[in-house]
């Protein structure tokens, strides 16, 4: 593989050109410039002892293969984030792209939206309510309903379970529309639905009665889906409702979805806004679907746009593969981007994405300006890499150094740049704050505590004090609920 060594190379202090930062040429001279990328200063090159920035100042969708710990946070996320002025839309696992960009994020305008239901950042968390973008009064709110539920079941699904989900999504729809349409006063939430399943499991009558009488049409047709007379089909169909929202569970995911604490136009709008989306990770399988409500609920809030934003609102996808197979990704990426959408989705190898979209993963990859892989850990890892970007074979792939990754932009060949580190390259010098995972102080989480106790004075007939555990003893859940 050639290469060009030279001790005297550096980086350039500051990179003028706007856009996303996706690497650093190690070409000895700067080849033809594709469409829609620049490569910084005309004076600062290899030849006056610099090596050139590849931005991508176009709207391009980017993709980056590379397994966990080759620094996908360091060299991609965390730049993007201090460089991309335009509202962003992040999956955060653990919490550091928010807490070591927010600063950033606020000197360019931005308010700083973190959704957090578990406290893994020490940031104020916001909450989603996604039942408040529906309009029970327009003529599209089945639709938009519809769309909800369509992300409220496991990515994965048995091919003999279809009529048992497709029944169960229409009365997860139906418990929606209902609850929507009896409380005209917008505090209707997943909860309210979940209930309303959940009652089914045990008087599927009653629950057919309720919504005979709903307020809404579609509510009232579903309704007679639970007057048929075999017990075992109505069991089967409330079941796999129920399980379609089963994760709604613990006080804290529910506090999160309760309300909705930002302005949900002010996504459809493109307003400066930086949204992160927080979840542990061992919580990412667990709680995927919560995720991919989170996700599903934003990316309508940006369809429903009627002209483009004068920025793109870049949607980062981290740990991709958990969110399963997301319509609204697979759209975003084929078909969204005149709607102002930029995605960069991060995925741990080719097979993940082949997995998830066998019929439609060559298209998703062929829709993207900027292809990313680095950090392959053995030959199967690196020939999925060379295939995908024609480069080289799987052994040119595993010679790459740890700061080297194959990059492949549009309308050029495969070839060999540098990964940007925030923490090396002097253009971030200053722009961001100390990553709180490399302080091992920190306390563990969740935070032990102490549970509160209430007390009770001695009355007629209670001749002693009482104790008992205060309810709700919670901060976190505190700061979560409405009025707080």
């Amino acid at each position: 593989m050639p290469f060009v060594t030279s001790s005297h190379l550096r980086l350039p202090d500051t990179v003028s050109d706007s856009g996303l930062l996706v690497g650093w040429s190690l070409e000895a001279q700067r080849q033809r410039q594709p469409f829609g990328f620049s490569f910084g200063h005309s004076l600062k090159t290899v030849a006056t002892g610099y090596l050139d920035p590849i931005v991508l100042s176009g709207e391009g969708h980017l993709m980056t293969i590379a397994p966990t710990g080759a620094g996908k946070g360091t060299g991609c996320v965390i730049p993007a984030l201090l460089r991309h002025e335009g509202p962003v839309i992040v999956i955060d696992p653990k919490g550091e792209n928010a807490a070591v960009t927010a600063r950033r994020r606020r000197e360019m305008g931005h308010r700083i939206v973190v959704i957090d239901p578990m406290g893994v950042t020490d940031l104020p968390s916001d909450t989603l309510n996604p039942l408040d973008l529906i309009d029970i009064h327009d003529a599209s709110a089945v639709d938009e309903v519809a769309v909800i539920a369509g992300t409220l079941y496991h990515a994965v699904r048995d091919p003999r379970d279809t009529f048992w989900i497709s029944r169960a999504t229409h009365l997860v729809v139906g418990a929606i529309l209902h609850v929507l349409s009896e409380d005209l006063g917008g505090g209707a939430s997943l909860l309210d639905a979940s209930d309303l399943v959940n009652r089914a499991a045990t008087n599927p009558a009653d629950v057919a009665s309720e919504l005979l009488l709903s307020n809404h049409p579609e509510a009232r047709r579903i309704a007679r889906m639970l007057e048929i007379g075999a017990n075992e089909t109505i069991g089967g169909i409330v079941s796999f409702a129920q399980e379609m929202l089963s994760f709604l569970r613990g006080a804290r995911v529910q506090a999160s979805i309760a309300r909705t604490s930002f302005d949900l136009d002010e996504v459809t709008t493109g307003a400066p806004l930086s949204i992160f989306l927080v979840l542990p990770p061992h919580m990412l399988e667990s709680h995927g679907r919560l995720l991919r409500l989170w996700i599903g609920t934003l990316m309508s809030c940006i369809t429903r746009r009627r002209a483009r934003p004068k920025q793109p609102t870049l949607l980062i996808l981290d740990e991709a593969a958990q969110l399963g197979e997301l319509p609204q990704l697979r759209q975003a990426i084929t078909l969204l981007r005149g709607y102002g959408v930029q995605t960069w989705s991060f995925w741990q190898d080719v097979s993940q994405l082949q997995l998830l979209y066998p019929r439609d993963w060559q298209t998703m990859v062929n829709n993207c300006s900027v292809l990313q892989c680095f950090g392959a850990l053995n030959q199967i890892a690196a020939s999925g890499m060379s295939t995908l970007t024609g480069f080289s074979d799987g052994l040119g792939v595993l010679d790459l150094q740890r700061d080297e990754m194959v990059l492949q932009i549009a309308g050029d060949q495969a070839v060999v740049a540098r990964v940007p580190s925030y923490l090396a390259d002097p253009s971030f010098a200053g722009q961001f704050d100390p990553n709180p995972l490399h302080d091992s102080s920190r306390p563990i989480l969740p935070a032990r505590s102490v549970p509160q106790r209430l007390y009770a004075r001695p009355q007629a007939g209670w001749p002693t004090g009482t104790t008992w555990p205060a309810p709700e003893h919670d901060p976190l859940l505190q700061a979560l609920l409405p009025g707080k």
